[in-house]
């Protein structure tokens, strides 16, 4: 008690203000970090599912194309299956999660115009920016041995592409067998 009878009031220390700043600091950090890891996770989630988006219209495109041929082999679609039964591999493709063509023929990707499917050849870009037809994201296909009944046709669409924030290329791969009327 002091003179007047009141109590001396002692304030914050120095070295207790700038723990205070220190823990608080590293708490909007921590948070901030979660958030950022966060935000990240859900665009290679968005990036994912628009990538799932594209190979299943591969896959369709080549199923209207096998389905346009069996109707009309003379129908432009058609004409189509039977360029990528011609352009196909014997071999049997590696199902690896590379992000480079592993078939001996050329890779391609399917286009629709209308009511048309159309085989395009795949150039790699490199390195991709971005997943869609022709752009990090193509097919390989491979024949049936000879001698197999029903004949099909193996397809790997792959699609490879730098997803925001990491340093690793995120990857897709999906294999669909469609069985060969041609043959």
């Amino acid at each position: 008690m002091t003179a007047m009878g009141y109590k001396v009031q002692h304030g914050d220390t120095l070295v207790e203000v700038l723990m205070a700043i220190v823990i608080m600091s590293m708490v909007i950090v921590g948070a901030l970090t979660i958030m950022s890891r966060g935000l990240a996770a859900a665009q290679i989630a968005v990036e994912h599912s628009e990538v799932r988006l594209s190979i299943n219209s591969q896959i369709e495109q080549l199923r209207f194309a096998r389905d346009s041929y069996l109707a009309n082999p003379a129908d432009p679609s058609g004409a189509q299956w039977k360029a990528i039964v011609i352009a196909s591999n014997t071999t049997p493709i590696t199902y690896d999660s590379s992000c480079t063509t592993t078939s001996g023929k050329q890779a391609f990707y399917m286009t629709k115009n209308g009511s048309q499917v159309t085989r395009n050849n795949y150039t790699p870009a490199t390195p991709p920016t971005v997943a869609t037809a022709g752009t990090g994201l193509w097919v390989e296909s491979v024949l049936s041995p000879s001698g197999i009944s029903p004949a099909y046709v193996d397809f790997v669409i792959r699609a490879c592409w730098p997803a925001l924030g990491t340093s690793t290329a995120q990857q897709a791969v999906t294999a669909q067998r469609l069985y060969d009327p041609t043959r």
